[in-house]
């Protein structure tokens, strides 16, 4: 099975760029020789980006997102994170209870929330 290298990434514009990379606990991925190359093709890339799980340190953020999911508690994202939106992964309650924290669902019927200011 070959493995894909940056090349493989197209030359034309996509429809939009889902960012994992870039995350609180992959820092190490930020020092493979490969990441330069993918964090300056979508910065590039007019396609908006969409980053999951996005680092709370704007230092540590590579590529620009237009939107960002937080994913169980809201983060202190910074302005590169773009708009940015909470979603409810399920977290049960006496998790919350077990530590501590008393904590009520902002959710109500819905998985996704906004956090950002309209």
């Amino acid at each position: 099975m070959r493995r894909a290298i940056t090349t493989d990434l197209p030359d034309t514009p996509v429809d939009l760029v889902i960012n994992c990379l870039d995350c609180h606990e992959n820092a190490f991925l930020r020092d493979q020789p490969w990441y330069k190359a993918v964090v300056d093709w979508a910065n590039q890339n007019r396609a908006p980006v969409l980053s999951i799980d996005p680092p709370i340190n704007e230092m540590e953020q590579g590529i620009d997102a237009k939107w960002s999911l937080a994913l169980g508690l809201p983060l202190p994202l910074g302005e590169r994170a773009g708009r940015v939106y909470l979603c409810d992964i399920g977290i049960p309650q006496k998790v919350f209870q077990e530590v501590g924290i008393n904590y009520h669902s902002p959710f109500g019927c819905k998985f996704v929330i906004p956090l950002h200011s309209t």
